[in-house]
């Protein structure tokens, strides 16, 4: 390796790092906050306690519980595809790709964070005992990226529609899904109210189409509200599950248990709280969010 290269190397590590000190200070100030608001302002809620008992003794995390320990994302082995070049993790048994131009820690972090999140006690998790992926459903999966959630069900579902706009992304879902092609469909578009070049509602995707989903997996970084209002046809069908994220906005699940209460929908929020770290720099009381609403209609069983 030239000086150069050498030096760039370390430049680059040293960036890592004060970048990865600079978080640790953010989170640690976040935390001394949470505390000090709740031990001002005391709250009935037991989720929210839960997690302040959890907060006061450990770092501060999205997610609050013993079963993060369970995921270590240095424990997580990324390979290389000879074959395209593409990055991926064996997921129980299975390959999945991610971007090719992530790295090795940047994929063992988001690897470690979707197996933490669909933990099933964890409050993210898409599915539980009675809500669940059944044989012969057909899944479409709003803001898939990486398609995890849609690999974890793959042998069971009849048919599969992939919504994800990034080219990356849609690089390492045909790699992924190159075993189950014949019943995988990717949309390159965003799920919205609305159709033009880059968007598509649902109700106008699958108008013409005989294998329309009964299962929606919606998660769509604060655009939840968007795709709602453009599957209103859909929502009328009459057997339908829904895993929809609600933790992006802070008033997304109140909006949205309104709007399932309005309904002859049955529907249940998971349990536990959550702490949207994206928001990390501006967040504000009253920090704790509820993170997604399951719902479905007749012929799910509960």
């Amino acid at each position: 390796m030239s000086p150069i290269g050498y030096f760039s190397i370390i430049r680059r590590k040293c960036k890592m790092r004060f970048q990865s000190f600079i978080h640790a200070k953010q989170l640690e100030g976040l935390r001394k906050k949470i505390l000090y608001h709740y031990a001002q302002h005391p709250v009935v809620d037991a989720e929210i306690n839960e997690a302040l008992a959890h907060i006061e003794k450990h770092k501060l995390s999205a997610f609050f519980g013993d079963f993060q320990k369970k995921y270590n994302a240095n424990e997580v082995a990324v390979h290389s595809d000879s074959s395209n070049g593409l990055p991926y993790v064996v997921a129980d048994g299975k390959k999945l790709y991610f971007k090719r131009s992530q790295n090795k820690r940047t994929i063992q972090l988001l690897f470690n964070g979707l197996r933490t999140e669909q933990d099933s006690q964890c409050p993210h998790c898409y599915t539980d005992h009675d809500f669940f992926v059944e044989e012969g459903d057909t899944l479409a999966d709003i803001g898939c990226a990486e398609g995890n959630f849609t690999l974890m069900n793959i042998e069971t579902l009849k048919k599969a529609y992939l919504f994800e706009q990034d080219p990356e992304w849609r690089e390492a879902l045909e790699a992924t899904f190159a075993p189950w092609k014949e019943k995988v469909q990717i949309i390159p578009k965003y799920v919205s109210d609305t159709d033009s070049e880059t968007e598509v509602s649902l109700d106008s995707f699958f108008a013409e189409k005989e294998d329309r989903p009964n299962f929606f997996k919606i998660d769509v970084e604060g655009a939840e509200g968007r795709v709602l209002e453009g599957m209103s046809g859909l929502m009328l069908q009459d057997k339908l599950k829904m895993a929809l994220c609600t933790y992006h906005n802070q008033g997304d699940f109140d909006a949205f248990s309104r709007y399932f209460a309005q309904t002859d929908f049955k529907f249940k929020p998971n349990p536990g709280v959550m702490i949207f770290l994206n928001d990390l720099e501006t967040l504000q009381a009253p920090f704790f969010r509820k993170c997604l609403i399951k719902a479905w209609r007749q012929g799910q069983k509960t």
